[in-house]
């Protein structure tokens, strides 16, 4: 995959997450569905920071993202969709449902198996929850 390829794919999935969280904070400070244990700043100073450090030892220990295996699965036609000519949408309907049943059954192994679940509960040990929980991730997970 080329370097505008990944500069684009970076930003676009920058772009997306900063605008779900930033809508999702927003409606969270406005429309609270609980009273937080811990103060908001130091909460999410803790959980944001996992994100950026997962994120970059991301980049920088697998060369390879989502986006350039597909792309490099699409080009040497691996993959089933590839196999059958089905419209568009049904497609990408098809590929995010597979997509989401997958990390679906990965979290149910980060419970179910007792290494992974070490890991894991790293994302279940915040005192609160609000919309910084779900990006607590141990960063090997």
């Amino acid at each position: 995959m080329g370097e505008f390829e990944q500069s684009t794919e970076l930003m676009i999935r920058l772009g997306c997450f900063l605008t779900v969280l930033t809508g999702m904070a927003i409606w969270e400070i406005f429309l609270p569905r609980r009273v937080l244990k811990v103060r908001k700043p130091w909460r999410w100073a803790s959980n944001l920071s996992l994100v950026v450090l997962n994120s970059v030892l991301a980049r920088l220990l697998i060369p390879i993202t989502a986006v350039a295996a597909a792309i490099y699965a699409e080009s040497s036609g691996w993959g089933l969709i590839h196999l059958v000519e089905w419209p568009l949408w049904v497609e990408i309907t098809l590929g995010v449902l597979a997509f989401d049943l997958a990390i679906y059954l990965q979290h149910i192994m980060f419970h179910a198996v007792p290494l992974f679940w070490r890991l894991h509960m790293v994302h279940h040990a915040d005192l609160d929850f609000d919309v910084t929980t779900g990006l607590r991730f141990h960063t090997l997970e």
